[in-house]
């Protein structure tokens, strides 16, 4: 594997790489505009991403919501959501069970006006004033644009983002020490607050809270997206996809690595590969034990060891002055067993050059289905097969990968497990290479026909069968590995069940 090999960093919520993102994506629109079918009925258990404009839109419905039920205006049942972590049915409970201790926990108070003078004189600087340039909260202190002005643009400046809803209250003073407990809201903020406060508030107070506060969403990985991954509650933790982002795994938000747990794949990845300084993408070390690094979404190349930019690296391409190693990454690995390693991240690598490939084969097979809708069915929905073979290979391979990590961290007095784990691996392999062989070969000639071809019934009905029986045994696998291969009865030995995933 070379340097230009970049992991994506990134899912058990497995997310796509563009490839397969962008040849699924033209599928499903190709199938959405025939009207043969919904989007729902071929997303493969998709997850959602969610822009920027999407997670307002969800804030929206769910602010409408606790309006609606509260009898409360938008700007008070945003703030109320944003107090109470935007939890929609724990409002509506406590709501039911004592609005006023709710009101009063979050800074919405219910006085009585006070009386409407033509001049007023500002709660916070005693200055006078017409009316029309004083403003209230729930409170009903009269303070000036100017104070509410200055008030606020300083609190959201000056005060941590995760502070804001206890500093952000009416500024009139009661007694010596007490601040008024009145809350000020969206709509103030929307008023007042410059262009700049108002950017802040509604991206940290509103948006980064909206989401990190519910259970199924979780910010893209990647530094500096704006995206956000929304899973279903039916989705469980079975990996499912997107489209248009990279996979990753939702839980430590690592490169996706089932079947193994989070702690085994941040073990290997912190052997074998390093966050790029610029980006943080994490780069897979080179087959040939080079130092030189190169992180092809930044194009910035460093050291392996110590992350400095190339050019102010001291040493050659094997050798770096400032860490007194060795270049041999199997010493370093397994001082017990270098072998071992070695065969474990040829495997590793291999297996990882091998998905590469069969996403760069993905825009082809788009192609080749646009082709045979021309000539073999016309329906492009029907098609569909021969996308869901290329994408069966892209996750057995996946799997096949880690598999030879899970394999390397078994105890060597593990025989049982280490020979059943080695037989499962060369019965999945056997699947997919003939997965492969039948998708890639067979496939192409039929692009050329300019007629319906009897074999391409046939062709079809074989590489539907071989994909089920690839996914059934792949789905097999990765059940019996996060079991932790509990088929072995004792160590040396296999029981029969081990073996019973034969289709």
């Amino acid at each position: 594997m070379d340097n230009n090999s970049v992991i994506k960093s990134q899912g058990e919520l497995e997310i796509q790489s563009e490839a397969e993102a962008e040849a699924y994506e033209s599928y499903v629109n190709a199938a959405l505009e025939d009207g043969q079918t919904e989007k729902k009925s071929v997303q493969r258990n998709y997850a959602t991403v969610l822009t920027e404009g999407d997670i307002r839109e969800l804030m929206e419905i769910d602010i409408q919501s606790v309006s609606d039920f509260t009898s409360l205006s938008k700007a008070e049942a945003t703030l109320l959501l944003s107090h109470l972590r935007w939890d929609v049915d724990d409002i509506r409970e406590q709501w039911s069970a004592d609005a006023q201790i709710v009101r009063e926990s979050v800074g919405l108070l219910e006085l009585d006006p006070l009386s409407d003078d033509n001049e007023y004189f500002c709660g916070a600087c005693g200055k006078s004033d017409p009316h029309k340039n004083f403003a209230s909260v729930s409170c009903g202190h009269r303070i000036c644009t100017f104070c509410w002005t200055s008030h606020i643009n300083k609190i959201i400046s000056e005060k941590p983002s995760a502070e804001w809803n206890l500093w952000l209250k009416c500024p009139v003073r009661i007694g010596l020490h007490a601040s008024c407990p009145a809350s000020v809201g969206r709509d103030m903020i929307e008023r007042f607050a410059s262009r700049e406060a108002k950017f802040k508030y509604n991206q940290y107070l509103l948006i980064r809270t909206y989401v990190e506060n519910r259970k199924t969403m979780k910010w893209h990985p990647i530094p500096g997206s704006r995206c956000a991954i929304d899973l279903s509650p039916d989705s469980g933790n079975a990996s499912v996809s997107c489209l248009r982002l990279v996979r990753f795994c939702w839980k430590c938000r690592e490169d996706a690595h089932s079947p193994v747990d989070c702690k085994t794949a941040a073990k290997w990845l912190l052997e074998n590969a390093v966050p790029c300084p610029t980006c943080k993408l994490s780069i897979l070390r080179n087959q040939d034990n080079s130092l030189k690094m190169k992180c092809l979404p930044c194009n910035y190349d460093f050291c392996w060891y110590c992350r400095l930019d190339w050019i102010e690296h001291l040493g050659d391409s094997y050798t770096c002055n400032f860490y007194a190693v060795s270049s041999d990454q199997s010493e370093i690995m397994s001082e017990s067993d270098p072998n071992r390693y070695e065969d474990c991240y040829e495997d590793w690598s291999s297996n990882e050059l091998l998905m590469q490939k069969a996403e760069a084969n993905l825009p082809k097979l788009d192609f080749a289905i646009q082709d045979l809708s021309n000539t073999q069915l016309e329906n492009i929905s029907q098609l569909k097969f021969i996308l869901e073979a290329g994408l069966q290979i892209i996750e057995c391979r996946r799997v096949l990968k880690w598999t030879y990590v899970y394999g390397y961290y078994l105890r060597e007095d593990e025989v049982g497990k280490q020979n059943l784990l080695k037989d499962t691996q060369e019965r999945l392999k056997k699947f997919v290479e003939n997965l492969n062989h039948c998708l890639v070969t067979n496939l192409e000639p039929f692009r050329y026909e300019e007629e319906p071809s009897e074999d391409f019934k046939a062709f079809r009905i074989k590489l539907t069968e071989l994909t089920s029986l690839t996914r059934n045994h792949y789905e097999n696998v990765v059940k019996d590995i996060e079991n932790g291969l509990a088929s072995v009865v004792s160590d040396g030995e296999a029981s029969g069940s081990g073996r019973n995933h034969d289709d």
